[in-house]
């Protein structure tokens, strides 16, 4: 009988323990599709987001934190918001939730730490703080091994490049340029097929994309020698003909020249005008060398571009050599240049342009 017992026992835990590991399994199949439907959710609304509908992204970014505050995408979410509050202009309060998101994240989801970081960059950049531009991006490139392999290598250091330049860092800039450069190639090598069609377009667009938030006469000479590093990345955007990042390179570049265009329109004074005049000059000049040759094709966002140019130029010689006409402001840029900050100013040193780039001969278009 005792045997009888024993017997008993032991064959009731091993249904137990069947039972057990078959509501495990169970439960693990559960899991595996809450994730599955948590991470599909974000994904959406990070597709909201890159299509540049701020305000519904970051509506789905809230609703989903507030529904899965336990989710491993919780964070995630987070940082989608962050930028949406930042495509939203809000900016601090981008660059408050992309440092919060860091501190939490950066032990146990380094990834999410690391773009944080970089994206933050952008907040203050927007804010006009160079000096924390720049600490965040190189904290940024400390954690490179965590940053998408574009970002790393190109993104990140092309923005080192503006930031630099703008402070008048020359061998700096010139230095994290060519680094973004070699970038390009490591990355083409090191993906190869993996790589996205569009993920050259939308590299260069990131590489490219200087705010002009707080753009002012103060700053005008610093910020065009931080944008003559850069805007050939956004004309090369234009070359790829890619139909959601050509588009944005358009719209930036238009953005950044009417912008600058403004400062010069309502200088307070001739000598004033004279001197920002120049500058802009200068990099029309710069933006000139990468006019596809004679005989070349344009596509339609390249004839925009170079079609605007010339309207820029015609506008300030006006203004510089005589009565000058008024260009209309978008409402963006209303906004955009009703935001000025005062900065010292600093002695104007000059940077080497880059060579001109003829489409057909260089190995990244």
């Amino acid at each position: 009988m005792k045997w009888i017992l024993i017997a008993s026992v032991i064959l009731l835990s091993g249904c137990a323990s069947l039972f057990e590991n078959r509501m495990s399994e169970e439960e693990v199949a559960q899991i595996r599709a809450q994730k599955a439907s948590e991470e599909a959710e974000v994904v959406n609304a990070e597709k909201v987001l890159e299509k540049a509908r701020f305000e519904e992204a970051r509506i789905l970014f809230r609703d989903f934190q507030g529904r899965h505050s336990q989710s491993v995408f919780f964070q995630q979410a987070r940082l989608g918001e962050a930028q949406s509050l930042e495509g939203l202009g809000r900016y601090q309060e981008a660059a408050d939730l992309y440092r919060d998101i860091y501190l939490k994240t950066l032990k146990h989801q380094p990834e999410i730490a690391a773009l944080a970081l970089y994206r933050m960059s952008f907040a203050y950049e927007a804010l006009g703080d160079d000096l924390k531009t720049v600490a965040a991006l190189l904290d940024a490139r400390r954690m490179g091994e965590h940053l998408p392999l574009e970002v790393a290598y190109a993104e990140v250091p092309a923005r080192l490049a503006a930031a630099y330049a703008r402070q008048n860092r020359e061998n700096e800039a010139l230095t994290y340029l060519n680094e973004a450069e070699k970038g390009i190639s490591i990355v083409q090598q090191e993906k190869g097929a993996n790589l996205r069609s569009d993920w050259l377009a939308k590299t260069y667009v990131q590489m490219g994309t200087v705010s002009t938030n707080q753009l002012s006469s103060d700053n005008f000479s610093e910020f065009v020698q931080g944008q003559k590093l850069v805007q050939v990345y956004l004309i090369k955007a234009l070359r790829l003909n890619d139909s959601a990042w050509s588009p944005r390179a358009l719209s930036k570049l238009q953005e950044t020249y009417r912008d600058l265009y403004t400062q010069v329109e309502s200088a307070k004074n001739r000598e004033t005008q004279n001197s920002l005049g120049g500058d802009l000059f200068d990099l029309l000049d710069q933006a000139e060398l990468y006019r596809p040759m004679t005989g070349q094709k344009m596509n339609s966002y390249e004839n925009s571009f170079f079609a605007y140019l010339s309207e820029v130029r015609k506008k300030t010689e006006k203004i510089v050599y005589g009565s000058g006409g008024t260009m209309s402001l978008t409402e963006e840029s209303a906004k955009l240049n009703s935001l000025k900050r005062g900065l010292p100013q600093t002695k104007k040193r000059s940077i080497p342009l880059p060579p001109k780039v003829v489409p057909e001969e260089d190995p990244n278009l």
